[in-house]
């Protein structure tokens, strides 16, 4: 059980980078309209305490092998679920100071060998689009090792709707590990494990050159804007609540519809802020990739999507970003990637620590190679969600920002509610709230583009 309780390298990659000073906390939060009445400490202590047992998954806790000579252990940790509930009930604030505070919090990463995830909870928040106005919002910081987007609806099942949750990919966790005997099983196996991979890249490059075999993401350099800096440490988010309906389209899927949406806005904050926008505005989108063990809970690729910022037509931008989206989708699930992401997984612990565990530094002459992110996610609630009987409004989340991209997005459907969200570091882009003014406005400019008759 202890060597089946080590993280595979694609989900220590997280924890690695994590411990170098990158920001890899997973965080997504839900929305609950108040009513009438707002929760007090105790709804929200008994709601989240009577569904202790159905987030198992959750309880473990990351033990590191000595001198990194083998991936790190999941270990149970048995501290009480309101050890990790943190509710924000002394100041009264308002959406915009909400979302200020919750930057604040992720602005604090996890150390996942204490805790590998925390809830925080902010009652009566007004200004918010809910109903009465005024909401609870639960926000979810997690390690980017225990959990990614794709177990988003099992979680928010679990903790609002009283179902099991479920983590693809999970493996065991132990309850008593031996890390000194995992060094030394490590450092036997590093010779063996240095010829395997070694053996198998031989292997691997014969396959690929005799199939002709040009599969998996293809992440071309682009123009380098203001927004490809290093980031630091400072966190701003905001998210925009919008109705399904409001981006979908015939023939063009919503990923798509948001996506053009994200491209005029971009195109215009940089014209505003720079005089120009380059013409190969890209994204790095991810991409769920089912039944793929090596990859652990982190069951997620990526690939660089073009904006066609060049297209002043919206309507045929969007469908050019839409064919693009298609055409890419399928490359992190391909047989070349999931491959070389098998072939990481034998290499020795150390050797992938040390990519992984160190930021190196800021290089001015780098290629940048995308100039946003996007996460995005479709929830199909199997049960109405609420919290201590307050109704469900909407949900949010964000990935990582990535070390040379300063400007993130996201989208998550829940029912009839869809999402965008936005983070990014201040000191990269210091004008959030101008440049949300923009999405949303091009939100609206997309959708009526694509409501005219072509």
């Amino acid at each position: 059980m202890m060597y089946e309780a080590q993280l595979v390298a694609n989900d220590a990659a997280y924890y690695y980078l994590a411990r170098s000073g990158r920001g890899t906390d997973w965080p997504m939060w839900w929305v609950f309209d108040n009513g009438d009445t707002p929760l007090t400490a105790a709804d929200i202590a008994d709601h989240f305490g009577a569904r202790a047992e159905l987030l198992e998954p959750l309880r473990r806790r990351i033990q590191e092998v000595p001198g990194g000579l083998g991936h790190p252990l999941w270990v149970v940790d048995d501290s009480p679920i309101d050890a990790h509930i943190v509710t924000h009930a002394a100041a009264q604030l308002d959406w915009a100071q909400c979302q200020d505070e919750m930057g604040r919090v992720l602005e604090q990463p996890l150390d996942a060998r204490v805790s590998a995830w925390q809830l925080h909870v902010f009652s009566n928040v007004t200004g918010i689009a809910t109903p009465s106005g005024v909401g609870t919002v639960v926000l979810m910081q997690v390690s980017h090792a225990l959990m990614a987007g794709p177990a988003m609806t099992s979680l928010s099942e679990a903790l609002f709707a009283a179902v099991p949750l479920r983590i693809e990919g999970q493996g065991p966790v132990t309850r008593r590990p031996r890390p000194v005997l995992a060094a030394v099983l490590g450092a036997l196996r590093w010779p063996l494990q240095a010829l395997r991979f070694n053996v198998r890249v031989r292997g691997e490059m014969r396959r690929i050159a005799r199939e002709n075999d040009d599969s998996g993401p293809n992440v071309p350099p682009v123009t380098s804007t203001r927004l490809n800096r290093r980031i630091g440490p400072g966190r701003a988010m905001r998210t925009i609540p919008l109705e399904l309906r409001d981006v979908r389209a015939p023939g063009i899927t919503v990923t798509a519809v948001g996506l053009t949406a994200i491209s005029h806005a971009m195109q215009r904050y940089l014209e505003k802020r720079d005089g120009t926008c380059p013409a190969d505005l890209a994204v790095l989108v991810t991409v769920a990739v089912p039944d793929a063990p090596v990859m652990g809970v982190n069951n997620v690729g990526a690939d660089a999507v073009a904006l066609a910022a060049a297209e002043p037509d919206l309507a045929a931008r969007a469908r050019a970003v839409d064919a693009t989206l298609r055409a890419r989708r399928h490359s992190p699930s391909g047989r070349r990637e999931l491959n070389r992401l098998a072939l990481i997984d034998l290499l020795p612990s150390r050797t992938y620590r040390a990519r992984f565990g160190t930021l190196a530094p800021a290089d001015p002459d780098a290629p940048a190679h995308a100039h946003t992110i996007l996460t995005s996610i479709r929830c199909e609630p199997a049960a109405e969600w609420s919290l201590s009987g307050k109704a469900f409004r909407f949900a949010g989340m964000l990935p990582p920002v990535y070390p040379e991209i300063g400007l993130a997005h996201s989208f998550v459907g829940a029912g009839d509610s869809f999402t965008v969200s936005v983070a990014c570091d201040p000191a990269i882009v210091p004008d959030l709230d101008d440049y949300c003014d923009l999405l949303r406005e091009s939100c609206h400019e997309v959708a009526a583009a694509l409501g005219e008759p072509q």
